[in-house]
């Protein structure tokens, strides 16, 4: 592990990463209830809370990391029990619940198997793993839900504090290709994401001022 920024520079970095996930999940759990439906796909969900749980309970590493994770690992349960709700008139229950249990499982052995191989007592590269999916699933999720339990803020500050831990990152591992890789992947889909996630909000507020226009049209024509 070297450091090529200064301390300072990287104690601010983690703060930023802390504090702009934190505000991701609450921003994800606030729209989710707004538009009842879950803002995050459930491999996301799955693969977040299994690391959070491993890291926190089982595989801790600084006791201001772990009050970070478990702060994550409360929310993204609120978020999974969203996902169970809102999905559960879509899905028989005991599939549901059994596909949920498989996922949870495969990936808390993927991210400890991980671990040990890469001997990554920090879970950097589960983490750098968990949110390339994240980056991936949240568009596809885009474009089949539309703007449902999504948002532009969500897209902003997933970005900013993802960009946040990469160049932390980037400071402690230079020489890490396959974590280059996936900084430089997961900055292009966050940007594609945001994107997208603008011109379907510019595509609905249209939709939202022609529908309300409408009736005085309709008024005035049959006038």
């Amino acid at each position: 592990m070297e450091h090529l920024l200064p301390l300072k520079v990287e104690f601010l970095l983690m703060f930023g990463v802390a504090l702009l996930w934190t505000i991701v999940y609450i921003l994800v759990i606030y729209k989710g209830f707004k538009d009842q439906a879950c803002g995050m796909p459930p491999a996301s969900i799955c693969a977040n809370i299994t690391w959070e749980f491993l890291f926190t309970f089982i595989m801790p590493f600084h006791p201001l990391q772990q009050i970070v994770t478990l702060v994550w690992f409360l929310l993204d349960c609120i978020i999974l029990l969203q996902f169970l709700f809102y999905s559960k008139s879509l899905y028989p229950r005991r599939t549901l619940l059994a596909s949920v249990f498989s996922l949870l499982v495969i990936a808390l052995l993927l991210h400890y198997g991980m671990s040990l191989e890469f001997h990554d007592k920090y879970g950097i590269y589960s983490a750098f793993g968990i949110n390339l999916l994240m980056s991936i699933l949240f568009i596809k999720m885009l474009l089949t839900k539309e703007l449902r339990g999504q948002s532009l803020s969500i897209a902003y500050y997933k970005m900013v504090g993802t960009l946040c831990a990469s160049i932390l990152c980037y400071s402690l591992y230079p020489h890490s290709i396959l974590l280059m890789i996936m900084y430089i992947l997961i900055f292009i889909l966050d940007v594609v994401y945001i994107v997208l996630v603008y011109d379907k909000s510019i595509k609905t507020v249209h939709k939202s001022t022609n529908y309300k226009k409408q009736p005085s049209i309709t008024y005035w024509i049959n006038k």
